[in-house]
């Protein structure tokens, strides 16, 4: 039972490990997200201080860069409290974060790609994330747009690039390299014979089909009334028949093409 258990958390590690790869992963390869990080702040008057929440997001381990202060450098997201009173240095009060070894879900629709990170540990709770990313091709960061924590759940809403889906050009330049036009040339030549083979393939198929049921039909005719050991007989006799008598013929359909061409390459050399 303790094998067990330890089989199932093993494999659980390593498909949450595998998953924070996005180039690795359907559906967060599809969209620019592991192109940027973000560093965004919202400050709000708490007199008599003045509190300012940073939220540092890098959900992809593609885009390597410094995190904050304060923050863990395998941080897929980190929350930092900051609060300064007037005529002091800032205090920070709360740090939370959501590291690259916790399970996430990745949902897609059309107005937004979900990322919700699950089971932080914060003190003595567990906290919940869904980051929830807008498409603005017009961007060149992402910035926050809203944000809640409360019931042990922290949303934000971000719009900029990171929502949006890959062009076709960043696609070519993953798959294909600096020699992606070659490529391509190199790729539709036997996509060529592939389509000549299949056709000849399909050609010889109906054919053998074809002489196939004439056989059956033949044979039916001729036993018609009869037993179906009859029809046997009859079928195999005309099978073997036509199989003996095949080479003859195509000897025959070769002999009189190349006799017909002899004898136009003579009538032009009497000319």
């Amino acid at each position: 039972m303790v094998s067990k258990t330890w089989i199932c958390g093993f494999i659980s590690i390593i498909t949450v490990v595998q998953a924070l790869s996005c180039e690795k992963h359907d559906v967060l390869k599809k969209y620019q997200v592991g192109k940027f990080s973000s560093l965004t702040s919202t400050e709000r008057d708490t007199p008599p201080s003045t509190t300012i929440e940073k939220w540092w997001i890098n959900v992809c381990e593609e885009h390597t860069v410094e995190p904050p202060e304060d923050c863990k450098k395998n941080d897929m997201l980190c929350g930092l409290t900051d609060v300064i009173l007037p005529g002091k240095d800032a205090i920070t009060t709360q740090i939370i974060d959501f590291d690259k070894n916790i399970g996430f879900n990745v949902e897609e629709t059309e107005s937004a790609l979900t990322l919700t990170l699950k089971g932080a540990t914060w003190g003595a709770n567990s906290f919940d994330a869904k980051l929830e990313f807008q498409c603005n091709d017009n961007m060149k960061q992402d910035e926050l747009t809203s944000h809640t924590w409360a019931d042990k759940s922290i949303q934000l809403t971000l719009k900029g690039p990171s929502g949006c889906l890959k062009s076709k050009d960043d696609d070519k330049k993953n798959g294909d390299g600096d020699n992606g036009k070659d490529g391509d040339n190199e790729g539709k030549k036997p996509a060529k014979k592939a389509g000549g083979t299949s056709w000849f393939t399909w050609l010889f198929l109906y054919a053998l089909l074809f002489t196939l049921i004439y056989l059956m039909v033949v044979s039916f005719l001729n036993t018609r009334g009869g037993s179906f050991q009859d029809f046997r007989a009859e079928f195999i006799q005309r099978s073997t028949q036509f199989l003996t008598s095949l080479p003859e013929f195509c000897r025959e359909v070769v002999s009189r093409i190349l006799g017909r061409s002899t004898a136009q390459r003579g009538g032009y050399s009497a000319v």
